[in-house]
């Protein structure tokens, strides 16, 4: 809190307008990992990057040189929608005293082993003190 200004909290209402689909929390992603754009390896400079169609990917503008967003963070090889991961993730940071796997199971309409997974992996992300969900999703 700066200048004695009160937080908002980041509500279940602001996180349906902010992340509507899939696509809104990838671009998302993209912008958190690389704010500065795209640096892509094969041209050695940042360059514009467009959205593969039906893919987690983005593609380079000028050789064609994919990127995969989701690629080392807690979403890669997932094929739960990463809408639903969204959701997860807010309501167990959201929450007092969280939520368990069974909870996820059953709200999400997930299977268990991936609601456990799920579970898992976001408790250790909450755990560290990566800036990724800190307050400012």
């Amino acid at each position: 809190m700066k200048n004695g200004t009160k937080m908002r909290r980041f509500t279940v209402k602001d996180l349906d307008k902010r992340f509507p689909n899939d696509d809104a929390c990838l671009e998302w992603i993209k912008n958190h990992r690389w704010p500065q754009g795209i640096e892509c390896p094969v041209c050695n400079r940042v360059t514009k990057h467009h959205k593969v169609s039906n893919r987690t990917c983005y593609e380079c503008d000028y050789c064609g040189h994919q990127v995969y967003p989701l690629a080392g963070t807690i979403f890669h090889k997932s094929a739960t929608p990463l809408r639903t991961w969204f959701e997860v993730i807010h309501r167990m940071a959201s929450t007092r005293c969280g939520i368990s796997a069974k909870q996820i199971q059953r709200e999400f309409g997930v299977t268990y082993k991936t609601a456990w997974r799920m579970f898992k992996q976001t408790r250790t992300l909450l755990a560290e003190t990566s800036p990724i969900f800190a307050g400012e999703v």
